[in-house]
Parts: structure tokens; sequence; C-alpha cells
């Protein structure tokens, strides 16, 4: 099933809800990706789960902010909105990157809502340095392109680990015709202009830091191997420090976009 849901800001959410039935398990993914992302994960999974996945507002078919409201607070709202529109009491939510962040903020506001957290590459701990640079990559994306194998072409470049094919599939979902026939990726501009300030990621982190000593529920932190984003020491005080109820695993073979990487093992 694929489905829009109106939350009460009046933005749609685009979901797909393939199974219908199971144990409802809720995939957010990263800043600029959509729900496409996890397509190889969620085939790999098992029968009895029922996995659904939405792109975030200002992704994707999602509807877009007119006030620029994006930051990982809104992301956590519209979550709840999308559980109570489902009808779904608990899940399992399941968060990459940003998603992990904006799970991890759900969870602790919410925790008779979440039955288990996967945190995928995903930690309280960025970079002024290293978000400029993840907005810098973006905003390369985030031009208009000649043919979708030019837009492809640059993906390679910012996923030099990615399954080819997993890429192909995202370069064709996450892009829209403009009339004049170029393509441009399926993105509110104003996602650029987000604060990276280093005030503002320090009261990020630090918000994040409260929600994890928080959580309650079963949590599995998933690392790239070969991650530059998380770096191990912080995923070992996130599981050994800080989780009340928390392990980690490291997916080989991986860097910071596992499920681009490495599905298989990530879905395992």
């Amino acid at each position: 099933m694929h489905a829009r849901i109106g939350l009460p800001d009046g933005i749609e959410i685009a979901l797909v809800d393939e199974r219908g039935e199971g144990t409802p398990v809720v995939f957010v993914h990263g800043f600029s990706n959509d729900r496409s992302a996890w397509d190889d994960v969620t085939n790999a999974l098992p029968a009895a789960l029922r996995p659904i996945a939405y792109d975030l507002r200002g992704h994707g078919d999602s509807g877009w902010s007119v006030e620029g409201r994006y930051h990982p607070l809104d992301h956590a709202r519209d979550l709840l909105g999308i559980l109570d529109a489902l009808e779904l009491e608990r899940a399992v939510v399941v968060g990459h990157s940003l998603g992990g962040n904006v799970a991890t903020l759900f969870a602790a506001a919410h925790p008779a809502r979440v039955r288990a957290l996967v945190l995928v590459d995903t930690g309280p701990v960025l970079s002024a340095a290293a978000w400029r640079q993840a907005s810098d990559d973006v905003g390369e994306q985030a031009r208009a392109f000649a043919s979708v194998a030019e837009y492809r072409a640059l993906l390679s470049l910012a996923y030099p680990l990615a399954d080819g094919a997993a890429l192909d599939r995202f370069a064709r979902s996450s892009l829209c015709r403009r009339r004049d026939g170029r393509f441009e990726p399926k993105l509110d501009p104003a996602l650029l202009d987000l604060d990276g300030s280093e005030e503002h990621m320090r009261a990020l982190e630090a918000a994040l830091w409260d929600a994890l000593a928080k959580l309650r529920c079963p949590v599995l932190l998933a690392r790239g191997e070969r991650s530059a984003m998380l770096p191990a020491p912080v995923a070992q005080r996130m599981v050994e420090q800080v989780i009340a109820n928390a392990r980690a695993v490291e997916i080989e073979g991986a860097g910071h976009a596992v499920a681009f990487d490495a599905a298989p093992a990530l879905a395992r």
C-alpha cells in the first residue's frame, strides 16, 4: 500500500506499507535520502515483520514546510502522527543518521509507543565541520542534472561503497523532471539553509545525549565499520555508559550509508 497521511499542520507524508500485517517496523531515512533507501533492507525481512517506510517532510514525495520547520523535533512529531494515523499502538523504529536522531527523540518522549529501537550509524555527536561537509555534499546533489545518468554518476562519488543496483534505484526514485527537461532531487531547497552553527549543534547534541539516557526499550546500534560519521568511541560510550539496554554491532564493509553499502547484513 502506498499512502499519503495528512498531519495536523497540513503537511502530507508519503509512505509505503506493502505487507499490511505483522509486527510493525517503521523506517526513518537520513538527511537528503528518501524511503527508497531502505528497499533492500525491508525486502529481506521475514514475513512476520511489517516494514513501513516513509519520506520525511521536505524529502521525496512528502510535503514541504512553508515555515521551514525541519528540526528533528518536528520530524519526531510527524512520526507520532504517522503511528496514530495507522492506528499502531507500538512499533519497532529504525532510524539512520538524521532519522536515528528523530527516532531517539521520539522514543524518549513516547516510550510506550516504541517496542524496540534500531539506530543505524547515528549518534549525538556531529561537529560543525562534519555538518558543513554533509551540507556541501547535499548542495552539490541538489542542483539540476541533464539526465538521471549524470546524477547517478555523482551519487557514486558520494556513496563509494554502495551497491550499484541500490544507487540505480535511488537515482530514479529521488529525481523529478522539470518543465525544461532537466532533473532535480525531490528536496525542499530550504533544507540547505538549516542552522549548522556550533551553538545549534551543541544544543542538539545535549538534547540527544539526554534522550539516549532516557531510553528503556531494547536498542541495537548498527555502526558501519568504515563510518566517518559515527566515531567508534562515541558508539562505545552510547552502548556501555548511556543507554540502559543496548548492544552494538559493526557492519563489515559499510560506511555511513549502511543500507546502501551492506543491506543484507543490516537486515540480518
